[in-house]
């Protein structure tokens, strides 16, 4: 097969395209398409042998050859579901999305009507919304997209597409939720430039739901792959400039929480004089001043100490002048005799 065309096989495996797998071990004989073929299709003489030519050249990842002879079973008027999901899958390998669209419509239609159960009944859903996501007929590629995701194995493309398109509906919940679905995937045979898209769309979804923290690892990855993207560069501004803002007011609010001075504090006077006596001090009498004779009498009296000896009496006091109107002299009381 030529390299475009192998290409071609990778990218839509990635985007979720359902392939047969060729079968190594049929030692010569008829692929298992072409068995269920001449048991449920839409057999005759008349085409048998290019079904069975287009069924080999499929297997083999032979598009052009495939197209060949299926195409040719067609113009005899065969009208069998897996002829025409064959010529979708390889119109859209070759290029020619609209012819694939026609064919996955016809496809479509007759695996309903099989007798049989076959694979494509379910992988129609896929391949049939994908070439439909690819022609930009959203509208009618959401549904199918949808069954893909309930009723078959989905892939990072079918994820990838399915969020896509709920952002195009505005549903940014359901948009993350599938984009990081399609992330936890293996990833690991993405091409680098597609796994930049994806990364930006998430972050984009992330930041619109305003989650800003995974937003900014989803743009950074973007931005390391592809570091001239406008749109994740716009992000990463605005991301940017969102973290200073927060800075700031973070600095700001602790700013207002700290204590401020009292105002009247601040235009008090500065008081220097003493502090006021508390109030039972401020009942005992003033201190006089020491004299040179001595310490003051105290305020309370002479009090002598337990165990000193009592002090000396006080004299006498002379005896006042006649005449002068003091009292008699007062003589003192014999002692009581014993």
């Amino acid at each position: 097969m030529p390299q475009r065309l192998h290409r071609f096989f990778i990218i839509l495996s990635l985007l979720g395209a359902i392939l047969t797998v060729p079968v190594a071990a049929r030692a010569g004989g008829d692929s298992p398409d072409y068995e269920f073929y001449k048991k449920y299709g839409n057999t005759s003489k008349q085409w048998d042998d290019n079904v069975r030519a287009g069924f080999d050249a499929y297997d083999r990842q032979d598009c052009d050859q495939a197209l060949r002879a299926l195409k040719d079973a067609i113009a005899a008027q065969t009208q069998d579901a897996l002829v025409f999901y064959k010529v979708a899958v390889c119109s859209e390998l070759t290029g020619t999305p609209y012819t694939a669209l026609q064919y996955y419509q016809l496809a479509e239609e007759k695996l309903q009507t099989l007798k049989g159960i076959h694979p494509y009944q379910r992988d129609i859903n896929e391949s049939y919304g994908r070439a439909l996501f690819q022609a930009k007929k959203y509208d009618q590629a959401f549904p199918y997209l949808q069954r893909a995701v309930a009723l078959g194995t989905p892939n990072f493309g079918i994820f990838y597409m399915v969020g896509y398109l709920y952002m195009t509906k505005n549903d940014n919940r359901a948009a993350v939720e599938m984009f990081e679905r399609a992330l936890a995937q293996d990833i690991s045979k993405v091409p680098p430039a597609t796994l930049a898209t994806v990364y930006r769309e998430v972050g984009k979804a992330h930041f619109q739901n305003k989650d800003y923290v995974r937003a900014s690892e989803l743009i950074q990855k973007t931005l390391q792959i592809n570091p001239n993207d406008p749109e994740a560069t716009k992000i990463n501004n605005q991301l940017s400039s969102m973290q200073q803002q927060n800075q700031v007011m973070g600095m700001m609010d602790s700013m207002t929480k700290a204590p401020l001075p009292n105002p009247d504090a601040l235009n008090k006077p500065t008081d220097t004089s003493q502090p006021p006596l508390p109030p039972a001090a401020s009942k005992l009498p003033p201190l006089n001043p020491p004299t040179a004779a001595g310490d003051p009498t105290p305020p309370l009296g002479n009090v002598v100490p337990e165990g000193a000896p009592p002090p000396a009496p006080a004299p006498a006091p002379a005896p006042a002048p006649s005449g002068s109107g003091a009292p008699p002299k007062l003589e003192p009381l014999p002692p009581l005799t014993p």
